[in-house]
């Protein structure tokens, strides 16, 4: 991997040499139910490939991976998902060919990317504005990457801390909170988190010693970490603090942390149900109770709504903003009790569709978010596991260069 990032102010000098190419509006013309450069990314419950499906044209083309049931992420830009295979400590690209310029898209060959990571226990996945970070746990290093260094020299490897279970956060000046382990608590999950440049030179120590630290989240000012002590905040200025659990806890603590640049607050999830964490008011209050029947959750890429769906197959959309229920409706036959994770359906939502799994089918459903009516059934083959949203959510047109 490359020891330099490329420096943002290129982007501007490439997006100066594209023109759009703009096609008004039909007037009357029905909006089409997603974007044409939109896809879906799958993994497969056995196979070692990944699925790549065009949503309008409803086909499908496999690629091959390391290992089934990867991790699934996409870059910050949409460009390119990230499959991570944790076990065989292997990373793979692929590169969907749509690339945004702008207001308009470069639509290039779909393929998987000639870079690899080898990084010793790839786990956790941060995207913020263009940078990407991969924590891996079994070197304490970060693998950092621009969407370009995709097509290139594959990033930069930065030694950051002792092995342990860590993660990250990236700040809008593209310095980092990254998670420290001193040893003071036993087993692999940190303690403490510090702030680096994007170069690996400390910038803030870290202010707060908790007893365990694991899930994060960002929107580009503050980082909020679940921690046996409570949810550590820390500013891109290097202010640490600690908001404390309801007492209703007990001894237990958020693990799972969502955010979103366009949300002042973040949403965690603890055996208990789902969480607003408000990092203003220094409270945390809860937006759904936990009645052994949360299955999935997830932000928006826009931030406007948090999905979830129960276990009975109802799926809850309540405003992000406020926290409040705004629809809900049954897309999914009720998950058996006895059902082991690589059984159990998932979902992934675009601005204009949601999509499901369908074991039974071997396909993906895909549903209008206004109405939760299914609009189409996708054939993927095998038994797809897991999936996300990438290239292009907008419906931008291609232009040219």
């Amino acid at each position: 991997m490359k020891k330099l990032l490329l420096p943002a102010i290129f982007a501007g000098l490439f997006l100066a040499a594209c023109r759009k190419n703009d096609q008004p509006a039909v007037p009357g013309e029905p909006s089409k139910p997603e974007a044409a450069f939109l896809r879906l990314i799958v993994s497969d419950v056995d196979q070692a490939r990944i699925s790549v499906v065009d949503p309008l044209k409803k086909t499908t083309v496999n690629y091959p991976v390391t290992s089934a049931q990867p991790s699934l992420y996409a870059t910050s830009t949409g460009q390119f998902a990230t499959i991570i295979s944790r076990a065989a400590g292997k990373v793979e690209f692929f590169n969907t060919g749509v690339e945004k310029h702008g207001g308009h898209l470069h639509i290039h060959k779909a393929e998987m990317s000639p870079v690899k990571f080898s990084e010793a226990g790839p786990t956790h996945f941060f995207g913020h504005a263009g940078l990407n970070a991969i924590f891996n746990d079994g070197t304490g290093s970060l693998s950092l990457f621009k969407d370009g260094d995709l097509e290139g020299d594959g990033g930069t490897v930065l030694p950051v801390a002792q092995p342990h279970h860590g993660a990250m956060v990236i700040f809008d000046d593209f310095t980092i909170a990254v998670t420290q382990k001193d040893g003071s608590v036993s087993g692999t999950l940190p303690e403490k988190v510090k702030i680096i440049d994007r170069f690996g030179k400390t910038l803030h120590e870290a202010k707060i010693a908790t007893k365990g630290i694991h899930g994060d989240a960002g929107n580009g000012k503050l980082a909020a970490f679940g921690s046996a002590d409570g949810i550590l905040i820390v500013s891109q200025t290097g202010e640490q603090s600690l908001i404390p659990y309801p007492s209703s806890f007990g001894t237990a603590w958020i693990g799972t942390v969502l955010g979103n640049k366009a949300l002042p607050h973040f949403f965690g999830y603890v055996s208990l149900g789902l969480f607003k964490i408000d990092p203003a008011s220094k409270q945390i209050t809860e937006v759904l109770k936990n009645d052994n029947n949360i299955h999935q959750y997830l932000l928006d890429s826009d931030g406007k709504n948090l999905y979830v769906l129960l276990t009975d197959g109802t799926l809850k959309i309540f405003d992000a903003v406020t926290a409040q229920l705004k629809k809900e409706g049954k897309i999914t036959t009720a998950i058996p009790a006895g059902a082991t994770a690589a059984q159990k359906p998932y979902f992934a939502v675009s601005r204009r569709a949601l999509y499901i799994t369908d074991q039974a089918e071997a396909a993906i459903r895909m549903l209008d978010l206004a109405t939760l009516q299914q609009t189409a059934s996708i054939p993927v083959g095998g038994k797809p596991f897991k999936l996300i949203v990438a290239g292009d959510q907008e419906g931008l047109e291609a232009g040219e260069h």
